[in-house]
């Protein structure tokens, strides 16, 4: 399996690692500050043209006790594989020469209406991530929340994905969000690209061309083209564990030891992630807009233990669970029906 450098590498790391020019260091940016989860994924190359394939320990062997004169059982180790594609996605932006014309800085003008385009993909990679669905569209690829879709399964040593989901409780009817811990790491959890390709968002200037408007008539129009193909692997399961059925609806209207109710289940859903202190991951905690308003809120609750608050070198406050840092995204959402028990 190729993997760019030692490790995989988030965005801004291929960024320097592969020397492109400023369009393509602009395109990385903007998409970081558009969606904090695509600052924390880190991307590998696909062992596959069309995506990757994981192999996986299913059982180990287990040992005889010797016996003189006795011999002992020949063990041997099971693996399975795990076969994650990736999606195509394509756009272009068209500006009519005319209207380019008019503009005293024509290549920020451009800039602005591709950076709208940008805006696009980096919300459908972030959406796909979470939620992402062959079932619904055979073209995306799985998100976390496909994979681990039901709850409360049996401990397994080498993974159960319902094991690594908890209930918060009882779930609204449609009100419903869930908190995401995810590990990301080489042989955890990783974005994915096909094999021979680069990651990331690609735009390509094509000058002027002829263009179609809406009834098919011809003008001159100067045109960007985008790509990014893009997929998603966990390779152990046991890095990711997720709280369902968090009903947003009751967030604000919480008593003190619903709150605490919340945060212990919380706790209990971290403590699912595998030798989560072994450093061989980057744990993030993934949260819609008002579960994250929820969250800061509780930095002033008198029996708080459980939420902190950083400021960075930039100046910028993080807040942190447990030590690992909240991220807020929008991608989120706070409509989810029902997770059901395993």
């Amino acid at each position: 399996m190729a993997v760019i450098g030692s490790d995989a590498l988030t965005l801004s790391d291929l960024r320097k690692r592969l020397n492109p020019d400023g369009t393509i260091a602009f395109v990385i940016e903007a998409l970081e500050k558009s969606n904090p989860i695509l600052q924390d994924i880190l991307w590998m190359e696909g062992n596959l043209k069309t995506g990757n394939v994981t192999t996986v320990r299913s059982m180990v062997p287990t040992p005889s006790i010797r016996m003189i004169n006795k011999g002992v059982v020949r063990g041997k180790s099971k693996t399975k594989q795990i076969q994650d594609t990736c999606m195509i996605l394509e756009d272009r932006s068209v500006v009519d020469i005319e209207l380019l014309a008019l503009q005293k800085d024509k290549e920020r003008f451009r800039a602005s209406e591709d950076a709208a385009f940008m805006q696009g993909f980096s919300n459908y990679v972030a959406e796909q991530t979470f939620y992402g669905d062959t079932t619904q569209n055979p073209g995306t690829f799985n998100g976390i929340s496909v994979r681990y879709n039901e709850y409360a399964g049996a401990s397994s040593a080498f993974g159960d994905p319902s094991y690594q989901v908890l209930s918060a409780g009882t779930p609204g009817s449609n009100t419903n969000t869930t908190a995401y811990f995810v590990g990301w790491g080489p042989k955890c959890t990783v974005g994915i690209y096909p094999e021979g390709t680069m990651a990331g968002l690609k735009m390509r200037d094509l000058g002027e061309m002829t263009v179609h408007d809406s009834d098919g008539l011809e003008y001159q129009g100067v045109a960007t083209l985008f790509n990014w193909k893009v997929g998603l692997a966990v390779q152990n399961i046991r890095a990711n564990a997720l709280l369902r059925n968090i009903n947003v609806a009751n967030l604000a209207s919480m008593t003190s030891a619903q709150k605490l109710a919340l945060m212990d289940q919380l706790t209990r859903t971290k403590n699912r992630i595998q030798n989560l202190e072994s450093g061989d991951k980057k744990v993030v905690l993934y949260v819609s807009p008002a579960l994250y308003d929820f969250c800061e809120c509780y930095l002033n609750d008198k029996t708080n233990v459980f939420v902190t608050q950083q400021t960075l070198m930039d100046g910028r406050p993080t807040l942190y669970f447990k030590g690992i840092p909240v991220r807020k995204c929008d991608s989120i959402s706070e409509t989810e029906s029902a997770c059901a028990q395993a």
